[in-house]
């Protein structure tokens, strides 16, 4: 079965403009039932919109060999039901607080377009003494790192995996620009992982999906003694060690404070204590951790000459890395490839309680490339502070997610990286619901941020919050709370370059704050960007080209269903078109900027009334300028 085929099958009720991602389509342009399809049908500019949509259609040809997933794929096919599409694809996550592996092995098969098999029913192993959690440490990682190493081995074959891994994070900030090339052992890389058979990734994620049954009376056992392989690599009490050839030492912990380094334990399960987990430059391989209580910490750290860590606590290179934390307030922190993320492979952390903190550089807490990357937070207030390519990143054939369950959370992705524009105080982030690919030759994956409760603050820079660049869908959906969304250009439901970016935010009295340009469903280059706010009294504030606004032969748009909203913003903005100069000659295609309020009283800064429902842009405009918007207040 074909991506496509798989993506359409799993998420689709219908195709076309005038279908629908299993729910009703929010907007339906050829549909005159619908107000947005009234208003451009009276308007005379259905054949528009079909010319746009035929567009969209055509776009998977002209990348046929860059490894486009299949939410990107079906996004294309139906562009005016992204916000569905978007919804489908985080669905599991969604619903997965009680069994987290399973939610992110199958919002990362719907990300790429193919069958998860995984069913209701799974099996539970008893841990009730150390032999016990010594064989489910070694069922649980084995059999995952099995998996991985024979879906790597025909892209890879003898190749030195550490230069590939790090080939593959190190030079993502330099290839923005559509004049870029891709360094050649990132060329290589690329290559490798377009041959990968994504379900080993979707397989072994799943397979951690296995309940533990601790119990047992853990301070009557008995301590050993160290081997002296682990001499130095752990200290405090050990009730047992076992060395198993394919993935290294496993270690159990005692009920007290124990230190682990895991640039030489392959895989821990402690019982008690505020625990320090370790790792190194040269972590490549599979590692796992469970650890049932105490506040623990989990680390990462350059090497005294300045090398950054390959993988770090919950980071995957070329294979599998899993943190299982049951209890505690617990501190995550690395600078790179870390924190629930993956190079070619996956890595997942899953916290179940406590109020916790995530300290990450690039590509962390929740990011990935060419794999699976996820943090599943189900417990507690968290706060969450990264540089960029982070909280939900998804690159080149990978699915990232950040779920978190609960909570008031505080995101932060502002660091140093200087503005891809050269905006002074402003920093690129790539962060919170990203979907980032490298124009110079790679398409993006799929990268959303979920928050299902509480009153949230996302702070990000350049490129974030529901964000897609180049062949790829970026994601953040919020379950309700008054949450504040603070970002500058790209951010808030927006996309460039053939991508797809979208905000869903469920309810609360919101408050959007997108600077500089291109900010809350704003779309650009053949692109479709969404928010949708489904509840409470929001305020919108805004620069150019923002608020359902599009340019470059794209679709942009912002639904808000309910409350007594005020909108601000400049320019070409509130259910408007910019230039379409890029591909008119070759396409005479208009772009689509579309506001929909359904409820009322609101307020809006661009001359727009409230109860009023137009069409905007001139009918005279050359080459395409300004067409086409749809404003509709009530």
């Amino acid at each position: 079965m074909s991506i496509l085929a798989a993506a359409l099958l799993l998420l689709t009720s219908g195709t076309g403009p005038a279908g629908s991602i299993g729910a009703p389509a929010l907007v339906l342009p050829l549909d005159e039932r619908n107000p947005v399809g009234a208003v451009i049908a009276d308007a005379g500019r259905a054949e528009d919109v079909r010319r746009l949509s035929a567009l969209f259609s055509s776009t998977p040809s002209l990348f046929p060999l860059r490894g486009l997933v299949g939410a990107v794929r079906l996004g294309f096919v139906q562009p005016f039901a992204v916000p569905e599409i978007a919804r489908a694809v985080t669905q599991p996550a969604a619903e997965g607080s009680a069994r987290p592996y399973r939610a992110v092995a199958r919002f990362a098969a719907r990300a790429f377009g193919i069958e998860c098999t995984l069913g209701e029913e799974r099996s539970t192993l008893p841990v009730a003494d150390p032999q016990g959690a010594i064989f489910a440490l070694d069922f649980l990682l084995n059999e995952s790192n099995l998996i991985i190493t024979q879906a790597l081995a025909p892209a890879l074959g003898d190749g030195n995996r550490e230069r590939i891994a790090r080939a593959a994070i190190a030079t993502a900030d330099s290839t923005t620009s559509r004049a870029a090339q891709l360094p050649d052992a990132l060329s290589r890389a690329m290559q490798a992982s377009a041959s990968i058979d994504r379900s080993a990734f979707v397989r072994a994620a799943g397979h951690f999906d296995t309940a533990l049954a601790v119990s047992g009376e853990w301070k009557t056992f008995e301590t050993e003694a160290l081997p002296d392989e682990l001499k130095g690599a752990v200290d405090g009490t050990v009730l047992s060690t076992q060395f198993v050839p394919e993935i290294g030492w496993l270690v159990i912990g005692g009920t007290g404070p124990n230190r682990y380094d895991m640039t030489k334990v392959a895989a821990v399960f402690d019982i008690a204590g505020d625990d320090r987990y370790e790792w190194g430059a040269g972590v490549v391989g599979s590692r796992l951790v469970i650890d049932v209580a105490g506040n623990d910490s989990y680390t990462g750290t350059r090497t005294a000459n300045g090398l950054m860590p390959i993988a770090g606590p919950g980071g995957a290179a070329c294979g599998v890395s899993v943190i299982d934390d049951y209890a505690g307030n617990d501190h995550y922190e690395c600078p790179q490839n870390a924190l629930g993320a993956a190079v070619l492979g996956v890595g997942i952390i899953i916290d179940r309680a406590g109020d916790d903190t995530y300290v990450g550089g690039t590509w962390t807490i929740g990011a990935a490339f060419a794999g699976i990357g996820a943090v599943c937070d189900l417990g507690g207030s968290d706060q969450y502070s990264s540089e960029m390519f982070s909280q939900g990143c998804g690159g080149p054939g990978a699915a990232a997610l950040l779920l978190d369950a609960s909570g008031n959370d505080r995101y932060r992705a502002d660091g140093t990286t200087a503005s891809a524009y050269d905006t002074p105080t402003v920093h690129a982030s790539f962060s919170q619901g990203v979907g980032f690919g490298y124009r110079a030759g790679a398409a993006g994956g799929v990268g959303a941020l979920v928050d299902l409760a509480g009153d949230d603050r996302y702070e990000a820079g350049e490129f974030g919050q529901g964000c897609g660049y180049y062949l790829s869908m970026g994601i953040l959906r919020d379950g309700g709370g008054n949450d504040l969304y603070y970002g500058n250009r790209y951010a808030q439901g927006t996309a460039a370059h053939q991508a797809f970016g979208v905000l869903l935010e469920d309810g609360g009295d919101d408050i959007y704050w997108s600077m500089t340009a291109a900010g809350q469903g704003a779309a650009w280059d053949m692109s479709v960007a969404v928010l949708v706010d489904r509840a409470g009294d929001d305020r919108y504030q805004a620069d150019g080209l923002s608020q359902g606004a599009a340019a470059q032969q794209a679709i942009g748009m912002l639904i808000d269903l309910a409350g007594h909203d005020d909108y601000r913003a400049a320019g070409a903005s509130q259910g408007a078109a910019d230039s379409n100069a890029y591909h008119w000659d070759t396409s005479h295609c208009t772009s689509l900027g579309v506001l929909r309020d359904t409820e009322g009283p609101n307020r809006f800064s661009t001359g727009r009334s409230d109860g009023e429902q137009r069409m905007t842009g001139s009918p005279t405009a050359k080459d395409g300028v300004n067409q086409w918007g749809v404003f509709i207040s009530r």
